[in-house]
């Protein structure tokens, strides 16, 4: 499959909830859904709160973060590839994803490195 980045940098084509919507898994949502609400102590994510065709795909983002997630909104109308881009990256909203996330540091690390090239 394609590399597919989501504006923080994640590969979608590496997301279990990307994949199973994409091949119409219901099965595969039902499993995501039961191990994203044990990992991320949310009980009440449901398979169609997985549902996911990528953050900038326009299309479903129904999964339990992507249709409210800050970076989405902020990448989607500022019209970047993902938050590397950004001439304004480093900011607020972005330091508060590493901190949760620190792997989106050096996902989005990498992609500036080479964009400078």
């Amino acid at each position: 499959m394609a590399k597919i980045l989501a504006y923080c940098g994640l590969d979608c084509g590496d997301c279990e909830a990307y994949l199973a919507t994409q091949n119409n898994d219901r099965a595969g949502l039902e499993e995501t859904a039961r191990k994203w609400a044990e990992q991320f102590g949310a009980k009440d994510i449901s398979a169609d709160m997985c549902i996911c065709d990528g953050c900038s795909s326009g299309k479903r983002l129904s999964t339990a973060h992507a249709a409210t997630c800050a970076l989405r909104v902020c990448a989607s109308k500022r019209g970047v590839v993902t938050c590397a881009h950004c001439p304004d990256y480093g900011c607020e909203i972005l330091q508060q994803f590493f901190a949760f996330a620190p792997v989106l540091k050096e996902k989005l690390e990498a992609i500036r490195k080479n964009i400078e090239k």
